[in-house]
């Protein structure tokens, strides 16, 4: 689970496509679960923990 930051354009450096937004990561429930969108740093949700990651868009379900 994580925290949506609309209008962000730049993750780490690393310009955001038209089609990922970027995402803090707040809570992990599978640590051993590929990330679609992996760094160098961080290729495991378990890893994602307390930092920013680039998300698909298409992949984005907003909680109520």
């Amino acid at each position: 689970l994580g925290r949506l930051y609309k209008g962000s354009t730049i993750v780490h450096n690393m310009p955001l496509r038209h089609d990922q937004v970027k995402v803090g990561v707040e809570e992990v429930r599978d640590e051993d679960v590929f990330i679609p969108i992996p760094t160098k740093q961080v290729q495991l949700v378990g890893q994602a923990l307390n930092t920013f990651i680039a998300w698909p868009t298409h992949l984005v379900k907003h909680l109520p």
